[in-house]
């Protein structure tokens, strides 16, 4: 599945609508652009079908200098100046950076956002400074190695007034400005998208709360085991189980020995209560 990547359509169409230069419309077209990218978006993500509401649309910065003719006449006159002079001379001039600019632009948005950032112009600026140092540098050395690698054109006054151009040189030093130009507008691409709107916060890393260790489980209390008979069937524990702990026997408690046995009487003794019968004749009396 394919992930989408988050583009900030709306932040960056409020962001140029409150930093918009007030003498042209390019920032207004381009948040008005946006908008309706959002749109489209929200409906699409909510099943919604098209809305009949369509807002104005600002015309190309083309179509409203062409518009800007009072009549018909006026209007064909700028049509024809901008075809013959103005776009030749952009193409001849900038055509070459403009290319670089989009191109880099798209491939290094497209780079970025992939890993969750946002476009900026710094990368730009110093690209461009790098390759304007690196070839003032081999200026600088040709100008002492090889003068010919940095002549442009040559004079010869006699026998008769010649030009010669070396169009090699000066086709190195066009693609060596076009190429600085390109960088730089590259990062001017950055500033028109309205991407210096978008901050992506990347704060440190929330740290993880340890799992809440759980509680230990206190023993069961071990009770008498049941007497089992010959022909009680005991159940046996699943398969693929532990088998749960049996619970230890009770101690036997020591048999107390009976008391000795007593004699028991037959009959009851017998006592004479009458009263014992002297003889007189084994006894004597005596008088003191």
């Amino acid at each position: 599945m394919t992930k989408t990547v988050e583009r900030y359509e709306k932040v960056r169409a409020d962001w140029l609508l409150a930093n918009e230069a007030s003498w042209h419309l390019s920032d207004r077209r381009m948040a008005n652009e946006l908008k309706r990218i959002a749109s489209k978006k929200d409906r699409s993500a909510a099943g919604a079908a098209e809305s009949s509401h369509h807002e104005g649309r600002i015309r190309p910065i083309v179509s409203r200098f062409i518009a800007g003719g009072e009549d018909s006449k006026e209007r064909g006159l700028r049509a024809l100046f901008l075809v013959f002079f103005i776009l030749p001379t952009l193409v001849v001039w900038i055509g070459p950076a403009l290319v670089i600019s989009h191109a880099a632009y798209s491939v290094g948005t497209e780079r970025r956002l992939k890993q969750g950032r946002v476009p900026e112009r710094r990368q730009w600026y110093l690209a461009a400074a790098a390759v304007l140092g690196a070839g003032a540098l081999f200026a600088v050395v040709a100008r002492f190695v090889a003068l010919h690698l940095i002549t442009v054109a040559t004079v010869t006054y006699w026998p008769s007034l010649t030009l010669d151009v070396h169009w090699t040189t000066v086709g190195l030093i066009y693609l060596w400005g076009q190429v600085v130009l390109g960088l730089l507008l590259a990062a001017w691409q950055v500033r028109r998208h309205g991407w210096l709107g978008v901050v992506i916060k990347t704060g440190a890393k929330t740290p993880e709360v340890p799992a809440t260790p759980r509680t230990p489980v206190a023993p069961a209390v071990p009770t008498a085991p049941k007497s089992v008979g010959a022909d009680d069937i005991t159940a046996e524990e699943p398969d693929g189980e532990p088998a749960a702990p049996k619970a230890p026997a009770a101690p036997m408690v020591p048999a107390i020995p009976e008391p000795p046995a007593v004699a028991e009487f037959d009959d009851e003794p017998v006592f004479d209560d009458d009263e014992p019968v002297f003889d007189d004749e084994s006894y004597e009396t005596k008088t003191f």
